[in-house]
């Protein structure tokens, strides 16, 4: 069985298709176990990624992808509006240096501390624009300013020319005045990979660190040989994992899938590194990497939080807004990012 890369665009301004059993839909399987809006919202969605994935076909190329980013950038110019709009979110474009980025702003603020946020999509999809749902939604839920960094996407750029861009985007951050103290990383699924990897390059670089890291169902290793990447490999109707590896390709070389700074799960993290808190759905591909890298922190000595989910997919937090599920993750994401910061309330500037 073959999937699409990314749930998340794929479904954008698509229509409902056809629902089949009660426990299994399209080939995959629906716990009981899950929240009634999860299942129900699966139950609807899953067809429609069926649907996208015969038409749509598995993407191989550089040419694939960039067709596909097309189709997303222009689904997001007609749904980004009103979703800031129910959000109460504004959205502006800035740059962090020479990085371009979309600042959003909650309609309540907390005072102090920012989130800077790398966006999903494989290093070879997405952009700050095409991705702004989970982002905006992340600065309403945590009542913080957040900065979505659009780096450049493979193969145009490659691991060290992405990592850098965040890099510079953080240093930007804080040639404008912001502590390190008051600044924490979130990224989701090759976001989260380039959070860790980024942070890795800064310590290594001597350069301060940020209060914390939020990885949300990131790939560490892009060596696949993660015990989930075979046994949970058609389980995550989220990731496809033949897509996944031909965007693996373009992002980085076979010889460098060891390098910490494109698998954070080899890093040195006794050298140091931030609090850490990762969250992961039981049905995820990708669930052994987050079990690595949050052992391989742990037992660095370093303060990380593993924050599982019963049968969430990849990223779910992007298309089960309403879910419980959902919304307990955002309070654990808050609760974690409070901790750190130690917020005070103010009006909005």
């Amino acid at each position: 069985m073959k999937k699409v890369w990314f749930l998340a665009l794929a479904l954008s301004g698509c229509a409902a298709g056809p629902q089949k059993s009660a426990h299994e839909i399209g080939g995959y399987f629906l716990p009981t176990t899950i929240s009634p809006e999860a299942r129900a919202t699966l139950t609807r969605l899953i067809p429609i990624v069926e649907k996208s994935r015969d038409e749509r076909g598995i993407a191989h190329t550089a040419a694939d992808f960039a067709r596909r980013n097309a189709e997303n950038e222009a689904r997001a110019a007609a749904t980004n509006p009103p979703l800031l709009q129910a959000l109460g979110v504004e959205a502006k474009a800035v740059t962090l240096g020479d990085v371009p980025a979309i600042e959003l702003t909650p309609p309540v603020m907390l005072s102090g501390g920012i989130v800077l946020y790398v966006h999903g999509g494989a290093w070879v999809g997405g952009s700050a624009a095409s991705t702004l749902g989970l982002p905006a939604r992340i600065s309403a839920a945590l009542e913080r300013r957040v900065i979505s960094v659009d780096y450049t996407l493979a193969p145009a750029a490659r691991w060290p020319q992405i990592t850098d861009q965040v890099v510079a985007a953080y240093a930007a951050l804080i040639a404008s005045g912001v502590v390190p103290q008051q600044i924490v990383l979130l990224g989701d699924s090759a976001g989260g990979n380039l959070i860790a990897t980024s942070t890795l390059k800064l310590r290594d670089q001597g350069e301060p660190m940020p209060a914390a890291l939020v990885m949300l169902s990131p790939g560490t290793d892009l060596t696949q040989s993660s015990d989930t990447f075979t046994t949970l490999r058609y389980a995550d109707p989220a990731l496809g994992p033949e897509d996944l590896l031909a965007a693996i390709s373009l992002y980085a070389d076979a010889k460098d899938w060891t390098n910490p700074y494109v698998s954070p799960v080899y890093g040195d993290f006794a050298k140091g590194f931030p609090p850490s808190l990762i969250q992961v759905g039981t049905k995820e591909m990708l669930l052994s990497d987050s079990v690595r890298l949050y052992q391989a922190i742990k037992q660095a000595g370093v303060d990380a939080e593993l924050d599982v989910y019963e049968g969430m997919p990849h990223v779910w937090h992007s298309y089960l807004s309403d879910a419980p599920e959902t919304k307990a993750a955002f309070a654990e994401i808050r609760r974690f990012v409070e901790r750190r910061l130690a917020p005070k309330p103010s009006s909005p500037p």
